[in-house]
Formats: structure tokens, sequence, C-alpha cells
């Protein structure tokens, strides 16, 4: 046999088994071990595209429905988008569901906490109630899922319904398209002037830091400031100094996340630096902000000996300049669940936070309280419909001691997913400058109306001295004596 004859048949063995192999590389099992495997490392996107091959292919298996749903709910901006999957997949239920196998055609029960879930950010309260319950009730139920859990998010529900019969006086303001665009813009910091503002974008291949300065035409063209406060893409702005001149960020280090510092000097930002080691633990610190005066630090942090998973502590300035030991601000503030993104405001006194476990509509709310002359701090308030929602409200950065904010969400005239806009909370101007004998406007407090209980606090422009909820009439309301 001829060379040349072997290099044909070389050739030819070479095309058949690069076929093939490309063929078992587009198999849709292929598809499906890689979307498990970056779901459980919490890609959640990279796991979506993947599930997506496969839902190609049989679009009316429920357990790729229900993976897709999945990675829907754990997205961002993107929650809604589950229902329809959800939908597609709770008529095939089964509590014999094996989690991870290819084989498996059907959904298991939990689909339809999800789908409660997915309700409830798309605000169909009474949607997400009604599956809520049937979850509940299913025999199955009993044994194999924690009942808590859905209790709460029924509460949450209720709560929703009694926080938007009450809504606030609000004007939004997107920052328009030199800021924002098709992709995510998120964590705004900006000084006490309003003349920087600092944020995260979402770039094609990476998350980057931006840096726009505001004149009497609006905000100009945002510069890339990544590489000179030295980000990778693992860096997120977290809080900007009132003169503008001290960037906090947080940065993603071996197993966990810390909280570093740049400076403005000479016209460029220096490479970030950590923060001590009485900020910076073993565990994750995730948001920091500095008063007015420099002189305390507020962070968030998961550490032990919390009340929860993720609380909110403070740090002093020492004299040699450094952040000296972390107190935790106590319970009234912190809960069981989350507490994070704290802000302290220019009277040195109003923190606003988001949170998990205290009078919430969704999934996280925006709160704030304030320290008394005790030392110790106010019920948090709810800042109310519709700066919260019923989904996740995070990172909402106060000026004016809260009268304004800059703030990330998605909102029906935004550019595409989350949009940076400038919110007046017009209710709480109104109330700090009204008549003291002036009911409009009041602060209320929340009582349980079986305990009486105190379950939390929020604004209405409501006269009244006593109201109750259009929807959720379980809840007693009463204004706050102050």
């Amino acid at each position: 046999m001829t060379i040349k004859k072997l290099s044909v048949i070389a050739f030819f063995f070479l095309l058949v088994n690069t076929a093939n192999w490309a063929q078992t590389k587009n198999q849709p099992s292929e598809y499906f071990d890689d979307a498990e495997f970056f779901f459980d490392d919490g890609d959640y996107r990279e796991a979506l595209y993947n599930f997506l091959k496969v839902h190609e292919k049989d679009t009316s298996n429920a357990n790729i429905n229900y993976c897709i749903g999945m990675c829907y709910i754990n997205i961002p901006g993107e929650e809604t988008k589950a229902i329809k999957y959800f939908e597609k997949a709770k008529n095939k239920i089964s509590t014999k569901y094996k989690k991870g196998a290819f084989e498996e055609k059907n959904a298991p029960l939990l689909l339809l906490f999800y789908l409660g879930n997915a309700y409830r950010v798309n605000n169909e309260l009474t949607k997400a109630l009604d599956v809520y319950k049937k979850f509940r009730d299913d025999p199955y139920f009993d044994g194999h899922y924690n009942a808590k859990m859905v209790d709460d998010e029924i509460a949450t529900c209720q709560r929703a319904k009694l926080v938007q019969d009450n809504p606030l006086n609000v004007r939004f303001t997107n920052l328009g398209s030199f800021i924002n665009n098709a992709q995510s813009n998120r964590n705004p910091v900006v000084n006490k002037d309003e003349t920087i503002l600092i944020y995260l974008s979402s770039l094609k291949f990476y998350d980057a830091i931006m840096m726009s300065r505001k004149d009497s035409s609006g905000w100009g063209e945002p510069e890339n400031i990544s590489d000179q406060v030295g980000s990778d893409g693992d860096c997120e702005p977290t809080c900007l100094s009132q003169d503008g001149k001290d960037l906090y960020m947080v940065k993603k280090t071996k197993g966990n996340f810390d909280i570093y510092v740049s400076h403005w000097k000479n016209g460029v930002w220096t490479a970030m630096q950590p923060l001590n080691k009485n900020i910076n633990s073993s565990k994750n610190e995730t948001s920091a902000s500095v008063s007015a005066d420099g002189k305390t630090l507020y962070f968030s942090s998961d550490r032990r000996g919390g009340f929860g998973k993720f609380d909110i502590y403070k740090s002093e300035r020492m004299a040699d300049d450094d952040w000296g030991p972390a107190e935790n601000l106590g319970e009234t503030v912190n809960t069981e669940n989350d507490d994070i993104d704290p802000f302290i405001c220019e009277d040195g006194k109003t923190l606003y936070f988001s949170s998990q476990g205290h009078l919430n509509m969704g999934d996280f709310d925006i709160f704030t309280t304030k320290l008394m002359p005790n030392k110790k701090w106010e019920t948090p308030v709810n800042v109310g419909f519709p700066i919260n929602t019923t989904g996740r409200n995070v990172f909402f950065y106060p000026l004016r001691n809260g009268e304004i904010g800059y703030y990330a969400t998605v909102r029906p005239d935004g550019f595409g997913k989350e949009d940076i806009y400038k919110i007046e909370n017009l209710t709480l101007q109104a109330r700090n400058n009204r008549n003291a004998n002036d009911k409009k406007n009041s602060k209320v407090i929340i009582r349980d109306k079986t305990t009486n209980e105190v379950i939390g606090a929020l604004y209405t422009e409501n006269k009244t001295d006593s109201l109750k909820s259009k929807q959720a009439g379980d809840k007693n309301i009463k204004p706050d004596k102050q």
C-alpha cells in the first residue's frame, strides 16, 4: 500500500473519530452534567445555558423545566422568568424525584415552594399564597420539609399586602444612557455633593469598576478604574467617603470576601489594600460604610458569635488611625437571618441596611434605624413601597439622611437589566418638614393582632389613628407614639 493511500485512510479515520467526539460532546447528557456542575458551583447563568441546551431536545421534560426555573430564581432581576418553566413542570411532580439524574423526567414537590417565591417576586401574592398552601397541605410535606421556611414566606406575602396598602410618595430618576445600558449596573456609591459616582458594570468578560463625574449637564462618560485599584473583575464598590477620596471595596479572596480601600492621590486611585484583622476575618465581610467624620466603620460579616447568618458590626478608628475591635450592633438590628449592606448617614445616627429578618415584604427589604441618646438602636423601620418590592432589595446608598438615595433596580423604564436610579423620598422629606402636631406622614408600629407583639414599623401618609391593611386583615397597625 502506498504512502498516499495510507494518508487517505488515516485522514478518513481522523474525520470519523472527530465527528464521533463532536457528537459525544453535544449529547444532552453532557450538557446536563455540565449544568449540574455549574449550578452546584453557584454559576447559575452558565448552568442555565447548559440546561437550555438540553431543553431544546425535550421541552416537556419536567425535570429540565424545573432546573431551568431554579436557575432563573437564583439570578437577580430574572426571577420571574422561572414562572413559565415551573408551571410547565408542576403537573409532573414525584415524591421519588432523584436530583442530578439525567434519566429523571419528573419534578420534586419542592418545586411548589419555589413557584410560590417566583409568584411573590412578580407581586402575584394570591397565587403565591395558594401554591404555598398546596405545598404545606401535601401528605408528603410533614417530616420532609421545613415548615417554618414555608410559614415565613406566607407571612412575607401577608406583610407585602400590608406595606403596599400604605405606599410612599417617591420619585425615581434613571441616571441615563451614559451610566446605564443593556447590562447590569449596580452598587452605586456617591460623594456628599453628588459629583462623583462609582459603580459596578457588567462588561462582556468581567465586572468593571466605573467612575463618572457630574457637571451642569449631568453625568459624564464613565471611566474604567479597575486597573487603577487593582481589580481583576473580583471587586465591587461598597462606600465612597464624603469628600470622594477614599473608596472602599469588597474583594473576593481565597475562599471568602474581604474589605479593601483605595485612595485618590495625584489624580488617580491607588492600588487597594485590605483592612486589618479586626475587620477582615476568616469568614466573609461583604459591605462597608464609613461615617461622615471618618471615625466609625459599619460592615456586615458572617463571623462567629452573631445572632444569625450575616450580622452588622461597627468599628471605631483608633489613635494610630487603624480600625479597632468589631462590635456587633445587637439583636434590635440583627436577626436570625441575613442583615447586610449597612450605610450610615451624614448625621452619624441614621443607619440604612438590608435584611431578611424584620418586617419584610420581599426576600431582602431595606430598613432604617436610628441610634438613640442611650446608645441603643430604635426598632428598624421598613422604608416602604415602592422602594421595597416583593423581590430582592439591597444596597440602598442614602444621602441627606435618607431623603434621597442611589439604588440599582429593574424597572419598566430601564435600559436593560439592573439600572441605577436616584430616588427622592418625598414622603420622608415631608415628614421631616411637617409641623410637630400634624399626624400626616407618621411612623407607625405594627403589632401581631393575636399576641400584640411588635413585629416592625413603617412610614405611612395616612392620617388616621388606627389602620388595618385592606388585604392583610390579620395585622393591626397603630401609630408610634413618639
